[in-house]
């Protein structure tokens, strides 16, 4: 299984990959700007359609209202010829048909003063002379049509239009008045023209709340998205304002930018989990591979050095096998060669002069040398048998350094702690620490240093045996554990190949620590557990 690492920062599952987010970012801001756009085309339409509508009801209304109130005050003048009051009230009787008309009336000018002739209705009586607004109106009605909105008390408005000459008699005047309640909506049902509109028209020009002569709603002045339509009525202007109450093109062209929008976001949510699984399942397959061929690779490296111990393993058993023939073909001969030294030196002992002496002992130096030889070629062909018993560190270090006193110019310094017992073989142990010991003294000719100490480093004791020599460098480090290399004239390049096999057989380490003019640092590592003790091949 292939995975990595929860952080810190939550369950890596539930984050979105840096592509995903783009994506979805993407779907989003197209979808925003397409539901801007869209619902600007839908608000175009809508408000083109409402001035379209508001426009149809102010041609309604123009026809209607100015026709209505221009037909009514016409159809009681008598084609220019003079009214007498009886006439006109007679004629006016039958226009009184509901509550709504206030008073109609025949104005007759008196001098400065404009002075109800005859009147039908509650509003007028005869003989009243005019003032305030319905005056204003009277003055200046003429052929057309005249009207004006204004109010005789807090709660009631009325409409007046008048009609001069020529429609009316000379120095005359009809007039008429309606009750108005703009505070009462006009109540529009479905089945009507315009019932999808608020509509509000005013006496006038402006939206004056004074001028307000009808409504479809309460609220009013109209909130929101209006249009307007001036509508001529008589020699005047009347106002039409009007909103919608649902959307003029439609319930579905209104809901096109969200549905739009939601189909955008739907696809951009659609499209983020393809990129996401996709792209997981690359990292997936990536991780994989890096997984597999950071185990081929630790499987080549295992079998490279598996390689490299079955090499070393057959080049040390070749190398054990020659070892073993040379030094037990070299025995005998040097036993020989020391008994008849031996004997030599017995025979001519009286008789040898100082010359012969002197070759007599360079050949018995050589033939221990040789000895000595025969001797590691015979160790590290066939190892001891180890003989594990617990040993005293500091004593072994003492005994080692009164076996191999430092030579002249060298002193050895003692720092070793206190450490427990160590299970090992004491032959072994004291032959490398002696290895180790004249190793140090041989790489300082010209005098030094030599430190011997022991420490306790977590489960394990630490012999460390260093010196202020020559050091070694890189290469020299590399090799220094392989059989028969030697940086001595003489030597047979065995010893630290040896300490290091009896080291490993004790389930410790040996390793050199030095660089080159430096000296150099052995440290023997050996476990304070019981471990099985015995030579390794």
């Amino acid at each position: 299984m292939v995975g990595d690492a929860e952080p810190a920062g939550g369950d890596p599952r539930l984050r979105l990959r840096g592509l995903s987010v783009g994506v979805l970012v993407v779907f989003a801001v197209v979808a925003v700007g397409l539901f801007i756009g869209t619902s600007r085309v839908a608000a175009d339409q809508n408000k083109r359609l409402l001035v379209e509508r508001t426009a149809e009801v102010g041609e309604l209304l123009s026809s209607s209202v100015g026709t209505g109130l221009g037909s009514s005050l016409t159809s009681l003048a008598a084609g220019g010829q003079v009214l007498t009051a009886a006439s006109f009230t007679h004629n006016a009787q039958g226009l009184v048909t509901s509550d709504a008309v206030a008073a109609i009336a025949l104005i007759e000018h008196r001098g400065s003063s404009w002075v109800v002739e005859a009147a039908v209705g509650k509003a007028l009586t005869p003989g009243q002379t005019l003032t305030g607004p319905r005056l204003s109106i009277v003055q200046s009605a003429g052929a057309k049509l005249r009207s004006d909105l204004f109010a005789v008390s807090p709660t009631d408005s009325r409409l007046g239009a008048a009609m001069g000459p020529p429609v009316s008699s000379p120095g005359t005047v009809l007039y008429e008045e309606y009750t108005v309640d703009p505070a009462r909506p006009t109540t529009l049902t479905q089945a009507q023209p315009f019932h999808e509109l608020n509509v509000a028209v005013y006496v006038g020009s402006e939206p004056v709340g004074s001028k307000l002569l009808l409504s479809t709603t309460p609220r009013v002045p109209l909130q929101g998205r209006t249009a307007r339509s001036p509508i001529p009525v008589g020699d005047g202007t009347w106002l039409v304002v009007a909103s919608a109450r649902q959307p003029l093109s439609g319930a579905l062209a209104n809901e096109v930018p969200t549905i739009l929008t939601a189909a955008v976001l739907i696809i951009g949510v659609a499209m983020t989990v393809v990129v996401e699984s996709v792209s997981r399942r690359r990292d997936y397959a990536l991780a994989l591979v890096a997984h597999r061929t950071a185990a081929l690779q630790d499987s080549l490296q295992q079998l490279e050095h598996t390689h490299q111990a079955l090499v070393a393993h057959e080049r040390l058993a070749a190398l054990g096998q020659m070892a073993a023939t040379v030094g037990h073909e070299l025995r005998n001969p040097l036993g020989v060669l020391t008994n008849s030294l031996y004997l030599i030196r017995n025979t001519v002992s009286g008789q040898a002069d100082d010359k012969l002496r002197r070759h007599l002992d360079t050949a018995d130096r050589e033939i221990s040398a040789a000895t000595l030889i025969v001797s590691d070629l015979l160790e590290f062909s066939r190892p001891r048998t180890a003989n594990p018993t617990p040993i005293d560190v500091a004593e072994l270090l003492e005994e080692a350094i009164s076996v191999a006193p430092p030579p002249s110019g060298i002193t050895v310094t003692r720092d070793a702690e206190a450490v427990p017992l160590v299970v090992a073989d004491r032959d072994q142990i004291r032959q490398v620490i002696l290895n180790l010991l004249t190793n140090a003294y041989e790489a300082m000719p010209n005098g030094g240093e030599v430190g011997l100490g022991a420490r306790i480093v977590d489960d394990t004791v630490e012999i460390v045996v260093s010196d202020t020599g020559i050091g070694m460098d890189a290469q020299t480090r590399a090799q220094v554990f392989e059989p028969f290399f030697s940086m001595k004239i003489k030597g047979t390049g065995l010893g630290l190949a040896v300490s290091k096999r009896i080291v490993e057989a004790h389930a410790g380490t040996l390793r050199i620590i030095s660089d080159e003019g430096q000296g150099c640092t052995a440290v023997i590592t050996l476990p304070l557990t019981h471990a099985e003790v015995g030579a390794r091949e």
